[in-house]
């Protein structure tokens, strides 16, 4: 009998890799734990190291689902959600890959969010009353996971890359923000 084919194929890995509070950070880059700790406007933080201008590049915009696990996080009355994915970009190459998830109970309580373009939306969310932030959750995300793998679409190569996730709410209704660092040291 000869071996199953399926036995040498790689294995199938969990989608969800975020894990709350700061002890997963023991893993990853010294210099990059403030990045991922910083509950600041990236925008800021990308702009002050940097020492240029941040633009915010649109990579995709789509409608997409969401998992069983961010549905639960974002309390979201069913799994069709509004994808927005951007790069903060500065000094000639991409600092940040976020990947926005707005579940459409929430994009119907606040249509704009579907037309931001190249606006930030962090910058944006600062700006408004009444928002909160759930905690970080941090993961170090193999290069093939989806978020991974739509980060570093046009960087072959990377193994493993720093992520981190949390959920903001607007007038009771939740959207989620995931943040791929693409420089592994911070800087």
């Amino acid at each position: 009998m000869k071996p199953s084919s399926v036995s040498a194929a790689a294995p199938l890995l969990p989608l969800d890799l975020w894990l709350p509070g700061q002890e997963i950070l023991r893993g990853a880059p010294a210099a990059l734990v403030p990045w991922l700790t910083d509950p600041g406007l990236l925008t800021d933080r990308v702009r002050e190291a940097a020492g240029a201008a941040v633009q915010v590049r649109v990579v995709e915009e789509r409608l997409g689902f969401l998992s069983a696990e961010q549905r639960a996080l974002l309390a979201a009355a069913a799994d069709s959600c509004f994808v927005r994915r951007v790069e903060l970009v500065a000094a000639g190459r991409p600092w940040v890959f976020a990947e926005s998830l707005v579940p459409d109970h929430t994009l119907e309580l606040h249509p704009w969010l579907a037309e931001l373009g190249d606006s930030s939306l962090g910058t944006t969310l600062a700006g408004l009353a009444g928002i909160r932030r759930g905690a970080f959750e941090y993961a170090p995300l193999p290069a093939v996971h989806p978020l991974a793998a739509a980060a570093l679409a046009r960087r072959p190569g990377a193994g493993v890359v720093w992520a981190r996730r949390s959920w903001f709410e607007l007038s009771g209704r939740r959207l989620l923000v995931q943040e791929v660092f693409l420089t592994g040291d911070g800087a």
